[in-house]
């Protein structure tokens, strides 16, 4: 006897006569209550839907840890971002703006190619030193990095 506004489904008995049935809460109320504004019925499911559902996945921004010690904490991108964290475009914009002068290097090291300490170039040096660690019978000069300590070096691999 609630009004069809306020109205949900029951499951109780005994059943009244020439009531329809349904095979669960929901089907229920998509067939009862399919048009009701105030969503009564829905609500009173076990896991009723939200009017705004939640997205899966990191979101398109990232933003501080704060939740973790900053010399250990890095930028993240889980939901729901908390309420006053300022968020970034990209994970690298994070940890310079956030965690710029950061020793510990944390937050850079969790970047998907983080760099590293010692960049390695590419390519041989512009100058030749003899190579020590090959048999003197095959050795010869050579230019590839590192440069050993105190080598002499050589503007070219005749010269050398």
């Amino acid at each position: 006897d609630t009004a069809w506004a306020e109205a949900g489904c029951i499951n109780t008995r005994p059943l009244p006569s020439g009531r329809p049935t349904y095979s669960s809460q929901i089907a229920c109320c998509n067939g009862a209550y399919g048009g009701q504004v105030s969503g009564v019925c829905l609500s009173q499911l076990p896991s009723p839907p939200t009017m705004s559902p939640t997205e899966s996945g990191g979101l398109d921004v990232y933003y501080p840890d704060y939740d973790t010690a900053w010399a250990e904490a890095g930028c993240i991108n889980t939901r729901p971002l908390p309420s006053g964290r300022p968020t970034y475009s990209s994970q690298i914009a994070c940890c310079n703006g956030a965690y710029g002068g950061q020793v510990s290097g944390v937050c850079l090291s969790q970047l998907p190619s983080p760099p590293t300490m010692s960049p390695t170039e590419s390519g041989g040096l512009d100058v030749y030193y003899p190579d020590y660690d090959t048999a003197w019978a095959e050795a010869g000069c050579i230019n590839t990095h590192p440069l050993p300590s105190g080598r002499p070096t050589y503007s070219s691999q005749i010269a050398c």
